[in-house]
């Protein structure tokens, strides 16, 4: 059976290659694409969650809104110089097949509460902005969630926010918080994992020529344009936990957030009072960049 899942994101080049790989890989039935503010603004952000579903002529798969603005505190300015002002560095998508709807939130309980409890996951890999609003806004809905599986901060590798954290905590800390303590199944592959999976220039030049593998080459090809020979593939190791548990290695955590000011805002700390959540600590960064492949086929 195809793993059902709701993909929360903010595409972003690593977004890109996260959501080509769930949509080629043949083993997800992706219900929709909630869009949120974060790598870049949610009107962008959105257009591209469209283009992406384009490349791979899925317009039946929706495209919903999400919120643009984190829960309480102010938005922090936008770095384009990973992903570019349009998120992709420049990389031209065709338009989206449908018109985006709005209400992410909403959508999602809805979509929870007409299914099998347990049966859909949530796959996120932007601030957890949405996914706080669903907590707070849908209570009743959050026992019929399988797994939150949410790519976000870090442990003991350095941050790329602050010196101790990572962009997505950073953006929306109090969101973190919401989402942690919700009572959900949470997973949390923290950059201690993903900077362990990187692409090399001979990984990349080696993916297929399908419509999506050549997307891909190009998006890794922008990610790497800064003289880099390889990028840690943050986001996409979310869909790879997702499908093959196993290839990581999961420890059960007590964390909260910090819910001060920059640069330590979003910084996760281990405290026996914080909320128990699956961790990814390790990974075998060859089995997971192999599963990878097979989504581009």
């Amino acid at each position: 059976m195809k793993k059902r899942v709701i993909i929360d994101t903010d595409p972003g080049l690593d977004d890109a290659l996260a959501i080509l790989f769930a949509l080629g890989c043949g083993r997800f039935e992706v219900l929709g694409l909630t869009t949120v503010g974060g790598n870049i603004g949610l009107d962008r952000t959105t257009l591209n969650a469209g283009g992406l579903l384009a490349v791979m002529e899925r317009g039946d798969i929706p495209v919903i809104r999400g919120s643009d603005v984190p829960l309480t505190r102010e938005q922090q300015d936008i770095i384009a110089i990973v992903h570019g002002a349009d998120g992709l560095k420049g990389i031209t998508l065709p338009e989206p097949l449908a018109p985006a709807s709005d209400g992410a939130s909403a959508w999602i309980a809805s979509t929870l509460a007409v299914a099998e409890p347990g049966s859909i996951d949530i796959l996120a890999l932007g601030p957890l902005t949405n996914i706080a609003h669903l907590v707070t806004e849908h209570p009743e809905v959050v026992g019929l969630i399988g797994e939150i599986i949410v790519m976000g901060g870090t442990l003991n590798e350095p941050g790329n926010s602050g010196p101790n954290s990572e962009f997505n905590f950073a953006t929306d800390p109090e969101a973190v918080s919401v989402v942690l303590g919700s009572g959900a199944k949470v997973t949390v592959v923290p950059l201690d994992v993903t900077r362990k999976v990187r692409a090399q220039l001979d990984y990349v030049e080696a993916l297929p020529d399908t419509p999506h593998g050549t997307l891909a080459r190009e998006v890794l090809g922008q990610y790497m344009q800064d003289g880099r020979q390889s990028r840690a593939l943050h986001d996409p190791c979310v869909m790879l936990l997702a499908l093959e548990p196993g290839i990581f290695r999961l420890e059960k955590l007590a964390l909260d957030v910090d819910l001060g000011e920059p640069p330590d805002a979003g910084r996760l700390l281990l405290d026996k009072r914080g909320s128990l959540v699956n961790v990814a600590l390790c990974v075998d960064a060859e089995r997971a960049l192999a599963l990878l492949r097979t989504g581009f086929v």
